[in-house]
């Protein structure tokens, strides 16, 4: 049995000092983090062994002064450093460096220094205390990842370039050059698996210098990575010929005859499996980190797609020779649906039509001809077509042809125009269309080679919006099966080209959706009115992207009784949709406001029911202001100044005296959002000589700075102004945002002035609003 336990008599505590003493040595021990302090009164340096060994000073004498450390720093990064430590002391902050220190053997360590510089009670800089920390394989990793991203953004181009390739030589070309501009490597080769009578073997394609591709047959079972890599779906990344697996051993003496040191091997794969490999070699060792295998991995993927690609377009074009004619055709035409789905151009179209489609037909040629100008289906003056050939054509003929009126001499043009389909077996058919005018036509059918032809209308939603034409070197007779297998053609182009001209529309409409919106809120963002004894100044700015646009906007009209409303508000969502939302919302409000004549908290709960009740479906921060002013105040020369608050950023005061506050208060819920929640109102005396600051976010938000930042921009800003005009205030803060603004900006400012002195000329006339004392 055990005994009793022994009582554990509790020892003396420890001293606050050594208790934190030994708290910072584990914890810098923990982050590797080397202390210093500098007695900035003496020059007197203190560092620990860490900080003396990052340095590279670990064995060499100190003479205990701050002059030690640059003994070991690199000479080019003296005068930095030294510039960052001065300023620091001079501002009495905070140091963050980084340099690079040379060691004893010559070789260099990248240090992160970071230090604070102390005060005496005179706030005299008298200490500064730090840490040292090693970065030099942060650093390094980071380089490693960006020069592995770029080979990544390298390899978008590869994979482009592959799936231009035609044939396994374009392949193996566009390999072998990433092997070397990716990888480095010196070698590139693609082992595919074939037949060699009968048994299985290996054909290896490589790049030969100036003689193209060269061929050779491998054994299945070569002892070699690409071979069982090609064999048997296994990647193989060997970093150096004497550290190659005992089962390639055998085929070392062939690795060396290439000047190959080093190897990265992976499968090429289809959905059936292992089809072959590809190889990379490199003349020296290579070390193959994570990142190398993954790439290299991810360059076999394109590989293996780009050749199954090829393949699969040879397999389709033997089974197109080899079936039947009409399955040929049938087959062709899937195939020109595929492809025309890739086409992005209305050139591409006629290339995939005649390449892929009416050749098959026997013809020689085929052309699009377009509707350009006047409306769909009609006959307008000045509607032209325009005529995209093939190269069957000679250069002279596409020119003739090249733009065409709608009533020219051509099957293709009547087809266009009128939405008739031609099937012509020779000239002569094509000449009896166009009584009296045969001999344009005989002219244009001689100079392109043509006898029979067809000319089929393209439409789009039920209008005809060009042809699609072919020309026979021939005569012909147009079988059933050829005239739909062409009308399906027809089809085809048509719902291309439809797709190609939205594409371009939407593309031309995106371009003007800033240019609309802008042009949409300007035209909503009206001109101030001019009450007596107040002058308001208002600004727009838009951001500096283009891409985007928002739905900020100001507002500033007088109401039946005299008062004056101030509005400022922020659609959420930057787009068109809105800019359009925030035109409902500001008339709703500016409605709303003038017809009841209410307070701010009412106007704001009866917009927000409207958006219900409207099915707006927008949300929106708004702050709406009124300038109140009774007989009585005006004859004791007071105005008051209401406000409701829904999300937006609090407007700015500014006093007589020059001195700036927020009307801060617990913002309402936005517009929008739940409307049955009531809404606050809150109310401030308007001080003659005040001057009041509305604006939207845009203004005070700043990338890599808090709002609260952009607050307290605003106000001292506001406040150094505070004895210029509200324009020249206005003026001045869009001045100093610049071009800097990633949100738009609205503001309005206003100035308050004593209404028994004379009212300024800034101020405006006198407006007696309807209802109002004048």
């Amino acid at each position: 049995m055990e005994g009793p336990a022994t009582p554990v008599t509790a020892p003396d505590a420890v001293p606050d000092h050594d208790l934190a003493r030994a708290r910072l040595e584990v914890a810098t021990e923990a982050a590797q983090l080397g202390l210093w302090e500098w007695d900035l009164t003496t020059d007197a340096l203190q560092w620990d062994a860490r900080s003396r060994a990052m340095y590279g000073q670990s064995d060499m004498p100190l003479s205990g002064l701050v002059r030690d450390i640059d003994r070991t720093i690199h000479p080019d990064d003296q005068a930095p450093l030294a510039a960052l430590l001065e300023r620091a002391i001079e501002r009495k902050g905070t140091l963050e460096a980084e340099f690079r220190t040379v060691q004893p053997d010559g070789s260099e360590r990248v240090l992160y220094a970071r230090g604070q510089v102390l005060v005496d009670a005179r706030g005299d800089a008298v200490r500064m205390v730090g840490t040292n920390a090693d970065v030099t394989e942060l650093r390094a990793a980071q380089r490693q990842a960006a020069q592995d991203a770029e080979r990544l953004g390298r390899l978008v181009d590869v994979a482009r370039a592959l799936g231009d390739a035609a044939s396994e030589q374009d392949v193996l070309r566009v390999v072998d050059e990433a092997a070397t501009s990716v990888f480095g490597a010196s070698v590139a080769a693609l082992v595919l698996q074939a037949l060699h009578e009968g048994r299985p073997a290996l054909r290896t394609l490589t790049a030969s210098p100036g003689a193209g591709a060269t061929a050779a047959e491998l054994p299945a079972d070569a002892p070699l990575p690409a071979a069982h890599a090609a064999t048997t779906g296994t990647s193989w990344f060997v970093p150096a010929r004497d550290e190659a697996p005992e089962a390639f051993t055998a085929g070392l003496q062939a690795w060396a005859a290439s000047g190959t040191d080093a190897v990265g091997c992976v499968p090429l794969v289809s959905d059936t499996g292992v089809f072959g490999a590809l190889s990379v070699g490199f003349p020296g060792p290579q070390r193959w980190r994570p990142a190398d295998q993954q790439l290299l991995t991810t360059f076999g993927a394109l590989t293996s797609q780009a050749l199954r690609r090829i393949w699969a377009r040879a397999a389709e074009l033997r089974a197109l020779h080899a079936a039947r004619r009409s399955a040929a055709q049938q087959t062709a035409l899937v195939a020109l649906a595929q492809s025309l789905e890739l086409a992005e151009s209305e050139e591409e179209v006629l290339a995939v039509v005649s390449g892929g489609g009416v050749s098959l037909l026997g013809a020689r040629g085929a052309v699009l001809c377009l509707r350009d100008g006047g409306e769909h289906g009609g006959e307008q003056d000045g509607a032209v077509l325009r005529a995209l050939t093939t190269s069957f054509f000679a250069d002279t003929v596409q020119a003739d042809v090249a733009e065409l009126p709608v009533d020219f001499p051509l099957p293709m043009v009547d087809a266009a125009s009128s939405g008739r389909a031609h099937f012509l077996r020779d000239r002569d058919a094509a000449l009896r269309l166009f009584p009296g005018r045969e001999q344009v036509v005989a002219e244009l059918y001689e100079a392109a080679g043509t006898h029979a032809s067809a000319a089929l209308p393209l439409t789009d939603a039920g209008a005809v919006v060009g042809s699609l034409a072919v020309a026979l070197d021939g005569d012909h007779v147009w079988t059933e099966d050829e005239r739909a297998l062409l009308q399906a053609f027809t089809s085809l182009t048509a719902t291309a080209l439809s797709r190609i001209h939205a594409q371009q529309a939407e593309r031309a409409a995106g371009a003007a959706v800033r240019r609309f919106s802008e042009t949409l809120q300007r035209s909503l963002l009206t001109r101030p009115p001019e009450p007596d004894h107040l002058h308001l100044a208002v600004r727009y700015l838009p951001a500096a992207t283009e891409a985007q646009v928002g739905g900020d906007w100001y507002d500033a009209f007088m109401v039946g009784d005299g008062a004056t409303s101030i509005v400022v508000g922020d659609v959420t969502g930057h787009d068109r949709d809105a800019a359009a939302a925030m035109g409902q919302l500001r008339n709703l409000l500016r409605g709303i406001a003038h017809v009841s004549g209410a307070e701010p908290a009412q106007v704001l709960g009866s917009l927000d029911a409207a958006v219900r009740d409207l099915d707006v479906g927008a949300m929106a921060t708004v702050v709406l202001l009124k300038v109140e002013q009774t007989p009585a105040m005006r004859a004791r020369g007071e105005r008051l100044l209401r406000w409701s608050n829904a999300g937006h950023p609090p407007p700015l005061l500014v006093g007589p005296d020059g001195r700036a506050r927020y009307l801060e208060s617990d913002p309402d819920l936005l517009i929008g959002l739940a409307p049955e929640v009531p809404r606050t109102e809150h109310a401030v005396p308007l001080e003659a000589g005040s001057t009041l600051i509305v604006f939207t976010d845009g203004l005070v938000e700043r990338r890599g700075a808090s709002l609260e930042q952009g607050l307290d921009w605003l106000a001292r800003t506001v406040e150094a102004l505070h004895d210029r005009t509200v324009e020249e205030i206005c003026d001045e803060l869009l001045t100093q945002v610049g071009g800097r603004v990633e949100d738009d900006v609205a503001i309005v400012a206003l100035r308050a002035y004593p209404e028994d002195e004379p009212r300024p000329a800034e101020a405006g006339p006198v407006i007696s609003p309807v209802g109002a004392p004048g």
